[in-house]
């Protein structure tokens, strides 16, 4: 995949989006890598090459740690690049060949970094007075050793208590409170008031990620077939981790469903009762009182 900026029919992308896995690698060893600079533009432009630490990413956008501020994630130190600019005549591509050193003293668990393009120079861009179109891309490295992998699940809930039929808007926000990526992806049952499991829904089949130290909020959604009604609980059990050590999360919700169609009828239902009821009642009273009165 690629990642591009686009201005006044003018921008820049660069691929792959993402570089680098949860496969692990060694403090001490060096790696080369690419990346594929393409110019969108209708006329030459010289493009700028810098590198950032990224803290998140938020709807596939990364989010640069301010004047690369040591987090305990950053690897920007890690990334060489062979050149700082780059001139690409219009609607053409350059290939340009990276390293990653990665240090003998880099600390275990998942480190975060990018390459910076913008048509500003990075004095501009630093100064915040950019005005330009840029892209970035993220590098991911999982450097081996005794990692944390831990996370809870802040909140499981529905976006409403009551429901009129079976579509439900569920969200879960779950923390990260190791320093690895966290993917958790699993099952989410429905049961019905009888205790009855009626479906099962996958969550986060896509695994976008959480990042250490860092709260994402999951939505998906449940619709299910033909006419619910009463009260039903969804138990959702997510699985993260390595293969060899998968850890799970749990954490269960209760919602209504009370569909109008069935409920409007029924509440018609029970006043005409109470009306019914409300007569025969006054005039049982009315009766009883001339009785009395007649008596």
């Amino acid at each position: 995949g690629q990642v591009q900026a686009q201005g006044n029919s003018a921008g820049v992308s660069i691929s792959p989006a993402i570089i680098g896995s949860d496969t692990q690698i060694d403090p001490g060893t060096t790696h080369e890598h690419s990346v594929t600079i393409s110019n969108l533009n209708n006329s030459e432009q010289t493009f700028f090459l810098s590198t950032r630490n990224i803290i998140d990413v938020l709807d596939g956008t990364p989010v640069f740690s301010e004047n690369n501020e040591k987090t305990g994630m950053e690897m920007s130190e890690w990334i060489k690049l062979p050149v700082t600019q780059v001139t690409i005549p219009a609607g053409s591509s350059e290939r340009v060949v990276f390293t990653m050193e990665v240090p003998a003293d880099a600390t275990p668990g998942s480190h975060f970094g990018s390459i910076f393009i913008s048509v500003d120079p990075p004095e501009i861009e630093k100064s915040g007075a950019a005005v330009g179109y840029k892209v970035a891309n993220i590098i991911i490295a999982r450097i081996s050793g005794e990692a944390t992998d831990s996370a809870n699940i802040r909140q499981f809930a529905t976006k409403r208590f009551f429901h009129g039929s079976k579509n439900v808007d569920f969200s879960v926000r779950i923390e990260n409170l190791g320093n690895v990526l966290v993917r958790p992806v699993g099952p989410v049952e429905i049961t019905n008031m009888l205790g009855q499991k009626i479906e099962t829904v996958i969550f986060n089949d896509e695994q976008p990620s959480v990042f250490p130290g860092k709260v994402r909020e999951y939505a998906f959604n449940w619709t299910g077939e033909g006419t619910g009604f009463g009260r039903y609980e969804a138990m959702i059990s997510t699985v993260y981790g390595d293969n060899g050590a998968k850890k799970t999360l749990s954490s269960t919700v209760s919602f209504w469903i009370l569909p109008m169609n069935i409920i409007l009828p029924a509440l018609g239902a029970l006043a005409l009762i109470l009306l019914i009821t409300f007569v025969f009642v006054k005039l049982y009273i009315k009766r009883t009182l001339a009785h009395l009165s007649h008596g």
